[in-house]
């Protein structure tokens, strides 16, 4: 499989998580979220035509395009998320040097771990001469730390990103009374930021998607973009080529099952994570709404591949609210959210 690689670099940004408040964020931001944001902009655009034919190809079972989520990157050194059939120990012993909580913290690998990965390897098997970064959270190799050296000061360790907590006053219109409270903030160091793939399916509206990729740059990406959050720049990368699944993948995308796929969680090696998603969502109708909570199999899911079905795996769900009294939906147009994934050949299978 081919996929298209972009970067985006920027300011500071805020990619909120369920359940937590402004005064959190995380380092990274999901698919899912990117293609909302992509057919927010469509629609600011383009008007809801443009939108109601852009997602036909996504409702009939053949995308126009897959996205990944986006991860870190510094420098040349790209980061991919674990395989989390490759954090288990499958009952073997571990050397006395590896504890359990030190897989477990692994979050990202370098491209070359993760293609060494891909053929079924475990973090321990290889985890001599490896380095670490961001407490354990970020492993590469000797050679990329190396290369890396040039972005962090002289005899500091590297570090890709720094999260701060920034004070914010809100004032009370009636009483003029002011309330403290935080904005989690996330800055990437020079030279860093997040990467993502484009898997294409049919190229007949790509410079449709480019033109929104850079006009979602200047409008602002995540939340928080009132306060100058958000800003930032897409550039097109080199295509990589990763393997097609054959028995076992993993996912580089938040991903949502359709039924029949419901097979590929049973497999001897499966092994993922399921994360609840909600949140707010921004509509011109109707203001201060939430989204429907959906349940996303976590980027770095290793799955089997279902008797007779092949990729592209996933669905694409509307999540308006729903209330029991009143309208059903209280606004008219589809909230939509991407579980399709970018599927990924694992375990070596030829």
């Amino acid at each position: 499989m081919n996929l298209e690689t972009w970067s985006l670099t920027g300011s500071t940004f805020h990619f909120g998580e369920q359940g937590l408040g402004q005064e959190e964020t995380r380092a990274v931001w999901s698919s899912d979220s990117l293609f909302a944001a992509l057919v927010a902009r469509l629609a600011v655009l383009e008007g809801a035509q443009a939108v109601k034919e852009w997602i036909q190809s996504f409702d009939a079972g053949a995308p126009s395009f897959l996205l990944t989520s986006l991860f870190p990157f510094a420098g040349e050194v790209r980061f991919f998320p674990v395989p989390l059939a490759a954090a288990l120990p499958n009952d073997q012993p571990l050397p006395k040097e590896i504890r359990p909580k030190d897989l477990k913290r692994v979050q990202f690998v370098s491209e070359s771990l993760y293609r060494d990965l891909l053929t079924g390897k475990s973090l321990v098997e290889i985890e001599p001469g490896t380095k670490k970064l961001h407490g354990g959270k970020l492993w590469l190799t000797q050679d990329e730390e190396k290369s890396l050296s040039n972005l962090a000061p002289k005899g500091e360790l590297l570090k890709l990103w720094e999260i701060e907590k920034r004070p914010r006053v809100t004032v009370e219109r009636a009483t003029n009374s002011s309330t403290l409270f935080h904005t989690g903030a996330v800055h990437f160091a020079p030279g860093c930021g997040l990467w993502f793939g484009v898997q294409w399916q049919d190229e007949t509206r790509k410079a449709l998607f480019e033109r929104l990729l850079h006009d979602l740059g200047e409008a602002g990406l995540g939340a928080e973009r009132s306060a100058g959050y958000g800003k930032g720049k897409f550039e097109p990368k080199e295509t990589l080529e990763l393997p097609d699944p054959r028995g076992m993948w993993t996912t580089l995308s938040r991903y949502l099952p359709r039924p029949e796929e419901t097979p590929a969680f049973s497999g001897e090696r499966a092994a993922w994570k399921v994360e609840t998603v909600g949140g707010w969502l921004d509509s011109p109708q109707k203001s201060g709404q939430r989204r429907r909570a959906l349940n996303f199999v976590q980027e770095g899911a290793v799955l089997s591949l279902p008797a007779g079905l092949q990729p592209p795996f996933g669905r694409l769900e509307d999540a308006r609210p729903r209330y029991k009294s009143g309208p059903e939906y209280p606004i008219e147009h589809p909230v939509y959210r991407s579980g399709l994934a970018v599927a990924v050949g694992y375990g070596g299978e030829a």
